[in-house]
């Protein structure tokens, strides 16, 4: 499919061409009327001539490489140029005929002579003005063309691919958006891979904030049984992870994100960072992972009371004087 600005373009010049034979067409007739009056012919008239002449050799030009694919006869800056020429030679001539043609019908009082003036200034007008609407609408659309085709002035019309910037635009998008990265973007979402996934699930909202193994409703039932002799519980500690060497204690200059676990994105020795956790043990779990399900107990270890602890019940209640 042709490009809308070439299709313009041939519309111009086929306007152009007709306004321009009947230029021709009238200046003829103007000429011989003055002739036959006994009259110099005006050099407006040759004028007309002249114009009309070259425009149709630049047409020609402006269309060869249709025909001639390596003619490269219709270069942008060339017909800017031959455009504006052509515009200011026919405004010129469209004002002498304005002004000398009803003078000279009005001393002659010939016919073809004031039929011809007439007929030459309005197409006169309209000529130079759509010669001088095309160097505009060229001139302008080479200069919005510029920034993505900095040689457009010296490409022929055909070769440019009008009003197509998406292609240019894109370029230009992922330019700014490779600039934009930074080295700390490049490696955040390895790190995030990296990182194991915990399910966080919302709590509840009929959850109350209750002070695990303190508060109801985790206590002995009354019902169970209670030791009478003073007894002492030994907890087992989980065994502690093996803390794993880092191959390499190479530095990096990339920054590393820490979460909530004591999983690092990368291993390293252990003088190249602080301690991340806790030595302490805490004996329940710092959070409540699902409100819904119960508590599970580690192993060996039961809810009791805290005056079973001390060897004190019903029968050794200390009695005070």
């Amino acid at each position: 499919m042709q490009n809308p600005f070439l299709i313009a373009r041939f519309v111009i010049f086929a306007l152009l061409v007709n306004l321009n034979l009947l230029i021709l067409a009238f200046a003829a007739w103007n000429a011989n009327a003055t002739v036959a009056a006994g009259l110099s012919v005006p050099v407006t008239t040759i004028f007309f001539l002249l114009n009309s002449c070259t425009l149709f050799f630049c047409v020609i030009l402006g269309l060869a490489e249709l025909l001639v694919p390596h003619a490269n006869t219709a270069r942008v800056l060339f017909e800017c140029a031959l455009s504006a020429a052509l515009s200011v030679f026919q405004t010129g001539t469209a004002i002498s005929i304005t002004v000398n043609g009803p003078a000279i019908c009005r001393l002659t009082f010939n016919w073809d002579l004031c039929a011809s003036s007439s007929l030459l200034i309005p197409t006169a007008w309209l000529s130079s003005i759509i010669l001088f609407s095309h160097f505009l609408t060229l001139f302008i659309t080479a200069m919005v063309h510029v920034r993505n085709i900095p040689d457009i002035w010296t490409k022929t019309i055909y070769s440019v691919d009008w009003f197509s910037f998406s292609e240019g635009f894109t370029n230009e998008k992922a330019i700014d958006d490779s600039n934009d990265a930074d080295s700390w973007s490049r490696y955040m979402k390895d790190i995030e891979a990296a990182r194991p996934h915990i399910d966080d699930n919302t709590k509840a909202p009929w959850a109350r904030a209750i002070r695990r193994g303190i508060d109801i409703p985790f206590k002995r039932s009354n019902l169970s049984s209670v030791n009478s002799s003073p007894s002492t519980t030994s907890t087992l500690l989980p065994v502690a992870p093996l803390r794993v060497q880092s191959r390499s204690i190479a530095g990096s200059r990339f920054i590393e994100k820490f979460r909530d676990s004591s999983r690092l994105s990368r291993s390293e020795a252990a003088f190249q960072y602080a301690t991340q956790t806790s030595s302490r043990v805490e004996p329940f779990p710092p959070r409540v992972e699902n409100h819904d399900l119960p508590i599970p107990l580690p192993r060996l270890s039961e809810w009791i009371r805290a005056d079973a602890i001390q060897g004190i019940n019903v029968h050794t209640i200390p009695i005070s004087p």
